[in-house]
C-alpha cells in the first residue's frame, strides 16, 4: 500500500516486481560500482601525488594544492537540491507517477540554470577583488594566472550541480549502479587529463580548463546515456514547476547542514587542541583519528549501495520489504563494526607504526576512546540511511548541527582537563547522541520491526504519527 494525495492506494503489481526483481543481484551491481567509485577516487588521489610533484616541483604542486583546496571540497559535496531530487524521483517513479519525476528534474534544471550564471559571476567578482595570492600565501606566483585557476575551477563546481542532476535521473529507475559508475569515470577522466596536461608541461591555467571541457563532456555522455535509457525524461522547462522548487526547499537546505555539522566535527577538535595542548598533541589526535576511520569507507560503501533500494521500496509502497532491508542492514553494519573495532584496536600499535613510519605511537585510553567514537558514528549513520532515502533528514541534520556545537564547547572543557582523551570523550558523547536521535526521528525500531510506513511524496514539515493498533505510520502532512 502507498498513500497519494492523503489516501492509500496498492502498488500496482508491475512496480512492485520491477522493485522486487532479483534484489541480490541488484545490490551486488550497486556495491561493484560503489567499490570502483572508491577505487577511482582514491587511486587518482595517490597516483597524482608522485606526477605532479615530478611534473611541477614541490612549490608549484604546493600552490595547485591551495588553489583547488577549496573547489575540491565543494566538488565532492552536493548544494542539497540534487540530493533531493534523487531520493524524490526513485520515489515517484516506484509509485508510477513519472509526470511527477519529470516535473522535479525540470524544476531543479530551471533553478540550476538560473543560478548558476549569477553564482558564476559573484565567484568572478569576489576572485577579481580580494587579493589571492597573498590570501593563499602563493608568494610570487602571478596573480592573474592564479585568478583565471580560481575561476575555471569554480565554474567546474557550477557544471558539476548539472553532472548531479543528470545522476538523479540515471538513478530514478533504480539504476544506482550505472549513477556510481558514471561518477568514478568522470573522476578518472579528470585525473586523466590533469596527468596528461602536466606531464606535457602545460600550466595551471591549462590543466583547469582541462578539468573543465572534462566535465563537460561527461555531462553530455552521461546525459545521452540517461536519454536513450529513459527517453520520456529530459532537459527542459515545459514541467518545471515554481511550487515544486519551494516545496523541495525545506529538505534541500536541511541536507546542507550536513558538511557543516561535519566540518565543525573535523576542524573543531583539532583547532581546539592546537589552542591548549599545541601541535604535537594535534598530530597525534590527527594520525589517531585517520587511523581509526579507515573503516568508514566499508560502511559508506554499504549505506550508499542500499539508499536507492530504500527509496524504491517506499515509493512503492513496499513497507515489508523496507523493514526487511533495515534489519539486514544493520546486522551487516552492526556485524562489521564489530569486527573492524575489534581489529583495530587488536593491531592498533604496529599499524600506527606503518601508517606514521613510527614518528607517532598510540596513546590510551584516547585511542580506544576514539574507535568507540567512530564505531558510534559508523552506526548512527547506517540508521541514518533510510531516513534521508525518504528525504525525512531534516529533524536529523537540525540536531547533528546543534550536538555538534554543544559537544565543540564539551571538547573545550574536557580538553582542558584531559587532553586528548577529553577531546575523544566529547566525539564520543556527539555520536552516541545521535544514535539515539536517529531512533526517535526515524522510528528506527519499528522500521525494524516492520511497522513504518514510508511515503512517496516529501512533506514541507516532516511528520511522524504512530497508527492505529501500534502500526507506526509516516503521514505526508
Amino acid at each position: 500500500m502507498r498513500r497519494a494525495n492523503g489516501r492509500r492506494v496498492p502498488a500496482t503489481g508491475a512496480n512492485r516486481m520491477t522493485i522486487a526483481g532479483d534484489v541480490r543481484a541488484r545490490l551486488a551491481r550497486v556495491f561493484s560500482a560503489q567499490l570502483y567509485n572508491q577505487v577511482a577516487t582514491m587511486g587518482v588521489q595517490l597516483a597524482l601525488v608522485p606526477l605532479l610533484l615530478h611534473s611541477w616541483g614541490a612549490e608549484r604542486y604546493g600552490i595547485w594544492l591551495l588553489l583547488s583546496a577549496i573547489p575540491t571540497y565543494l566538488t565532492l559535496s552536493d548544494f542539497g537540491f540534487t540530493f533531493i531530487a534523487k531520493n524524490e524521483m526513485v520515489m515517484q517513479v516506484a509509485a508510477d507517477r513519472r509526470d511527477d519525476a519529470r516535473r522535479t528534474f525540470q524544476s531543479i534544471f530551471i533553478l540550476l540554470a538560473i543560478a548558476t550564471p549569477i553564482l558564476l559571476i559573484a565567484a568572478i567578482a569576489a576572485v577579481w577583488l580580494v587579493d589571492v595570492p597573498r590570501l593563499l600565501s602563493l608568494g610570487s606566483f602571478p596573480v592573474n594566472e592564479a585568478r583565471i585557476v580560481l575561476m575555471l575551477l569554480l565554474a567546474n563546481i557550477l557544471l558539476y550541480q548539472f553532472q548531479l542532476l543528470v545522476s538523479a535521473g540515471i538513478r530514478c529507475e533504480n539504476r544506482a549502479a550505472a549513477e556510481s559508475s558514471w561518477a568514478a569515470s568522470a573522476r578518472v577522466g579528470e585525473g586523466a587529463a590533469i596527468a596528461a596536461i602536466a606531464l606535457a608541461g602545460g600550466s595551471l591555467v591549462a590543466v583547469a580548463v582541462a578539468t573543465v571541457v572534462n566535465r563537460l563532456l561527461f555531462n553530455i555522455a552521461s546525459y545521452s546515456w540517461m536519454r536513450r535509457r529513459t527517453p520520456w525524461l529530459a532537459l527542459g522547462a515545459a514541467s518545471a514547476d515554481r511550487a515544486e522548487i519551494r516545496r523541495l526547499l525545506h529538505p534541500a537546505l536541511g541536507y546542507m547542514l550536513m558538511p557543516l555539522s561535519q566540518a565543525l566535527l573535523i576542524q573543531g577538535p583539532v583547532l581546539v587542541l592546537g589552542a591548549l595542548a599545541g601541535p604535537l598533541q594535534v598530530v597525534v589526535f590527527s594520525t589517531s583519528r585517520t587511523l581509526a576511520r579507515v573503516g568508514t569507507a566499508a560502511t559508506n560503501m554499504l549505506n550508499n549501495t542500499v539508499v536507492t533500494e530504500y527509496s524504491a521500496r517506499a515509493g512503492v509502497g513496499d513497507e515489508a520489504g523496507f523493514a526487511r532491508l533495515f534489519r539486514l542492514h544493520l546486522a551487516i553494519s552492526a556485524a562489521a563494526i564489530a569486527v573492524y573495532s575489534g581489529a583495530i584496536l587488536l593491531l592498533d600499535a604496529p599499524l600506527m607504526h606503518i601508517f606514521t613510519h613510527g614518528k607517532v605511537t598510540i596513546v590510551e585510553p584516547f585511542f580506544a576512546i576514539m574507535v568507540g567514537a567512530v564505531a558510534a558514528e559508523m552506526l548512527w549513520t547506517a540508521m541514518f540511511t533510510p531516513i534521508s532515502a525518504i528525504n525525512r533528514h531534516v529533524a536529523v541534520t537540525h540536531w547533528l548541527l546543534g550536538t555538534s556545537m554543544v559537544g565543540l564547547g564539551l571538547c573545550w572543557l574536557l580538553a582542558h582537563r584531559q587532553g586528548l582523551a577529553g577531546a575523544a570523550i566529547a566525539l564520543l558523547a556527539v555520536h552516541g547522541a545521535m544514535i539515539g536521535i536517529c531512533m526517535l526521528v526515524g522510528r528506527a525500531g519499528r522500521i525494524g520491526g516492520g511497522g513504518a510506513r514510508p511515503v512517496p511524496a516529501v512533506p514541507a514539515e516532516p511528520v511522524m504519527d504512530v497508527g492505529p493498533a501500534g502500526e507506526g505510520e509516516v503521514y505526508a502532512a
